[in-house]
């Protein structure tokens, strides 16, 4: 944008701005005031039906897409405005129709996982992931015939386990239209494994992907940073639930646990369950009244029904003294801890 407001030779005010060379001209004594002005202006049409009378404000083209073949780059028949005959319309719509591009259920169901990821807040990456194992799961030919929303559930709810972000089925489900179901999610989720380890064993490949998702197995630690956000808790109590979750995860699934690795009455329960548990005793031992959590509280927050808290309380009561850190609580104030049966 030129910044010229008066000629230097002869004093003039009025100017001509030449496109083509990029110079401001002065109109009385024709003096090259600027020169290489830089156009601000798109340099090509889109030739959209949205750009015929106005100028068009995008200077790119839409982002390539490293899932699809090409980049996710294709040949579109426009609708011409002035065309009598409709012939543009008519084209437009057979090669719609015609099925020229093999990957619009792909970008389809990209779309869908767009959208459930904005709904439940989830980050890019879980977002690629997730585009990612829906592509593979659909070259295996497994899907086929599949509902399409519940095999993007399924791989979404993959996506959040392998990223260390998990999602329950009964969160991805709340996203999604009624017809699909949980039944329909989780059906599919055991299809998805089941496809990759087919793959494995027919070929030998994505053997990397088929452990790292096989390993990404759920314990209590990964709820608790969520839902103690959720219920506004400061970070000492954030830290020691933390502590708990990890101490109450069995050691071969990346938890603390000290000994032999002995079983625990918790260990066939959900770790939802048990975050959620846990959450529950170390707001109790909190010396400040404020801190602690009432059992209802919870229940909203993590939608996990007050018996099976209760539960998960009564297996992990026996064990506070070891699960607490000691800097949290002493086992004076363990001990005095409501019993199972107890009620708030």
């Amino acid at each position: 944008m030129s910044t010229v407001q008066k000629c230097p030779d002869c004093g003039g005010y009025q100017f001509v701005e030449d496109h083509a060379a990029g110079d401001i001209v002065c109109k009385g004594c024709g003096l090259v005031v600027e020169s290489h002005i830089i156009d601000e202006r798109s340099e090509w049409r889109t030739f959209s039906d949205k750009d015929k009378d106005t100028a068009d404000p995008s200077r790119v083209g839409g982002p390539s897409n490293p899932l699809l073949e090409g980049g996710g780059l294709s040949t579109v028949i426009g609708k011409a405005q002035n065309d009598p005959l409709g012939l543009s319309y008519s084209l437009n719509r057979l090669h719609t129709r015609g099925g020229n591009n093999p990957e619009r259920n792909l970008i389809t169901a990209f779309k869908k996982i767009s959208d459930m990821c904005d709904q439940l807040s989830l980050v890019a990456t879980i977002k690629d992931r997730a585009c990612e194992l829906y592509r593979d799961a659909m070259k295996t030919g497994s899907m086929r015939g599949k509902n399409m929303q519940a095999v993007a559930a399924g791989c979404l709810y993959l996506a959040c386990r392998t990223e260390g972000n998990p999602r329950t089925f009964k969160e991805i489900t709340a996203v999604l239209p009624s017809e699909v179901q949980r039944k329909d999610i989780a059906r599919c989720f055991k299809d998805i494994v089941q496809a990759f380890k087919d793959k494995v064993a027919e070929t030998g490949e994505g053997s990397s992907m088929l452990k790292l998702l096989v390993q990404a197995q759920q314990h209590a630690a990964d709820y608790v940073r969520r839902y103690t956000a959720e219920l506004k808790l400061n970070h000492q109590v954030f830290r020691a639930c933390q502590d708990a979750a990890l101490a109450a995860t069995p050691k071969e699934n990346g938890g603390q646990r000290s000994g032999s690795g002995v079983r625990q009455a918790w260990d066939s329960r959900s770790p939802l369950s048990v975050a959620a548990a846990i959450i529950y005793a170390i707001t109790q031992l909190c010396p400040n009244p404020q801190d602690r959590v009432n059992l209802q509280h919870i229940v909203v927050v993590t939608g996990v029904a007050e018996a099976t808290i209760r539960g998960a309380y009564r297996d992990l009561y026996p064990e506070l003294h070891r699960l607490v850190p000691k800097y949290h609580a002493k086992e004076e104030a363990i001990r005095k801890l409501p019993t199972p049966n107890a009620r708030d």
